[in-house]
């Protein structure tokens, strides 16, 4: 199994943040939900280095590790929210 593989599996089996930080910065892409809303995380150099999309809203920041610390899901901090996720795809 690639490595790729192996950590994708990680994030889908255990939400790890690790697994995480590390697909988005190797481009990858993830679909998830949380509080009944539908997101999206991807790395995009349009705006800033990674979006997180929530319903059309975009939050934007420098850094992975700056989204997990201060964008917003469902009005919850996305470190409470992501503890509650369910990851529907990975890109």
């Amino acid at each position: 199994m690639a490595l790729h593989d192996r950590i994708a599996a990680e994030l889908a089996d255990n939400k790890s943040l690790a697994a995480l930080i590390w697909l988005i910065r190797q481009g990858r892409e993830v679909e998830f939900t949380a509080g009944g809303r539908e997101c999206f995380l991807s790395r995009s150099r349009a705006e800033r280095y990674v979006s997180l999309w929530e319903g059309g809203v975009q939050q934007s920041f420098d850094t992975v590790e700056e989204l997990v610390e201060n964008a917003v899901v469902a009005g919850q901090p996305f470190l409470s929210a992501w503890a509650d996720a369910r990851i529907e795809t990975i890109f």
